[in-house]
């Protein structure tokens, strides 16, 4: 799967990396669901280090669509709000 993280680029995710991805990022919508900025802040800079630290990131010259897009580790909740309007609940 790529994935892209605003403003740090695009990474390739495979194998049992997206079931812990996955768990991770339930954890940060259900933040994001209850409204909870603390507990938000924190999930979203866990999933964007493990997508950094699992993730293949691919070089910036090679532009691939995304398959998912995660937003930059200083977004708020209001904006993650918008942006995770139409996020996908299950990523495998």
């Amino acid at each position: 799967m790529i994935i892209r993280v605003l403003t740090q680029g695009q990474y390739t995710v495979e194998g049992n990396a997206l079931v812990e991805l996955d768990a991770m990022d339930d954890k940060l919508l259900d933040a994001v669901s209850a409204g909870e900025e603390d507990r938000f802040t924190s999930c979203l800079q866990d999933v964007v280090n493990f997508v950094q630290s699992k993730g293949k990131k691919l070089p910036d010259e090679e532009l691939v669509e995304s398959d998912l897009i995660i937003p930059a580790s200083d977004t708020s909740l209001e904006e993650a709000r918008a942006l995770f309007a139409n996020y996908p609940r299950n990523l495998v």
